[in-house]
């Protein structure tokens, strides 16, 4: 009987185009210019703030030669900091190698769509540009307590325990899906909601389920139970990260040599929306910051439903001169207000949750530290690449030390407890 498995091998086996689905980012990197080169750190980056005025001023109304109150100096503070490393690592074996650099094109051209070096040097950039952007975002710090995470566990779904596996939903407000699309094989540490004591470290992200707020969490031969409340941070982060911006703008006590509880310019505005982010809402942060003396505007970066939700806003407030018959042009991709304070331009940011936004003033962020991410040292070599001593293959490293900082803090502002008719919430 004829059959098609018996012709199976007059038939070649063809490819499509190599497809690469991780995105480009709007990212804070890209706003925060890395210091210049002759002010990069030391041994660390200093630089001071001015926090208090010159008082002791005398009043009189007699003509006399009075007697003049005693000086109260003005103060300055010094702003001290240094960047934080992070180092990735990829390897290649020989083989890998060898195949790979017998040709390489799209389609059938080739014996590989991209030369292994090439394609192990560009997931390696877009993996350390993807922790550099949440390292700068949300940075847990040096401090023995996370300041900042990357997810707050909402309940535990389904699985005994973490070697079960665990199915975890986050809360609706510290969800940023953008971020765990980018997370699936990697490893996170779960903490207590005190952020320092352990439920487990090197858990691994099995899949993500984005419509429901939802995690499949993973350890081997772990007993460890993950509970509402619970912290989750990229792997090692605690104690040996730096400081991101949602820390910062949180920030309430002494961050960076400095003490907000004592000078009001080092303590961030903090709005709380207490629903959907509208015009009048960022009107009023704007209000309370123009005391602050603040001119010249900023970025408000946003998660994309609070976008939707402000573009959605715009629309039911103006018309179209553009508008046929046939054509009706709604939405947009761009959003500014115009504010005491400058105009807010509004951007949408891949890794922000859903429950909070960022303003920062324009030029006032930076970042500070030896490198930003390089594949470059200073070895015979110049480059971080070695054979593995001990195994038949290469390694190809990727460095960065930086950490953000806010010269003004008070120059700046976050907005929390914003929530959305579209935000993705646990199920």
């Amino acid at each position: 009987m004829s059959s098609l498995a018996n012709w199976q091998a007059n038939f070649k086996r063809r490819y499509g185009s190599f497809i690469n689905p991780m995105p480009s980012d709007n990212t804070v990197a890209k706003f925060a210019a890395f210091v210049q080169q002759d002010r990069r750190p030391g041994e660390n980056y200093n630089f001071p703030v001015k926090v208090g005025n010159e008082h002791g001023i005398t009043p009189n109304v007699d003509g006399t030669a009075f007697a003049l109150n005693a000086a109260i100096d003005s103060v300055l503070q010094n702003a001290q900091l240094d960047g934080a490393t992070l180092a990735l690592v990829g390897n290649v074996p020989y083989d890998v190698a060898f195949k790979s650099n017998n040709g390489a094109g799209e389609g059938s051209t080739g014996g590989a769509f991209m030369r292994a070096f090439d394609l192990k040097i560009q997931s390696l950039m877009e993996s350390m540009e993807f922790y550099r952007e949440i390292s700068l975002l949300y940075g847990c710090g040096t401090a023995a307590a996370a300041a900042a995470n990357i997810g707050v566990v909402n309940a535990a779904v389904s699985g005994a325990n973490l070697a079960a596996p665990q199915v975890i939903n986050l809360t609706r407000g510290s969800w940023a899906p953008g971020i765990w699309n980018m997370m699936i094989n990697g490893l996170v540490d779960v903490y207590q909601a005190n952020g320092t004591t352990v439920r487990d470290t090197g858990v691994q992200v099995q899949s993500v389920d984005a419509t429901q707020c939802r995690l499949t969490l993973f350890k081997a031969a772990s007993a460890a139970v993950v509970a509402p409340g619970d912290v989750i941070v990229p792997a090692g982060w605690r104690t040996k990260s730096c400081y991101g911006l949602q820390a910062l703008l949180e920030n309430v006590g002494t961050i960076l040599n400095i003490n907000a509880a004592l000078y009001p310019m080092w303590k961030s505005v903090q709005y709380p929306a207490g629903g959907a982010l509208a015009r009048a809402k960022i009107l009023q942060m704007a209000a309370r910051m123009y005391p602050n003396g603040i001119k010249g505007g900023g970025t408000l970066f946003v998660n994309g439903m609070t976008f939707a939700e402000l573009a959605e806003e715009a629309d039911t407030l103006q018309r179209y001169t553009g508008n046929t018959d046939e054509v009706k042009r709604q939405g947009a991709e761009s959003l500014l207000y115009k504010s005491p304070i400058g105009n807010i331009e509004v951007a949408v940011h891949a890794y922000m949750k859903q429950g909070i936004a960022m303003f920062f003033k324009t030029g006032t962020v930076k970042r500070v530290g030896s490198t930003d991410v390089t594949f470059r040292g200073d070895g015979p070599n110049d480059w971080f690449f070695l054979e593995l001593p001990q195994n038949a293959g290469y390694q190809l490293r990727v460095m960065s030390n930086q950490a953000p900082v806010m010269e003004i803090p008070y120059h700046c502002a976050i907005i929390s407890g914003i929530s959305n008719t579209g935000d993705v919430v646990p199920a």
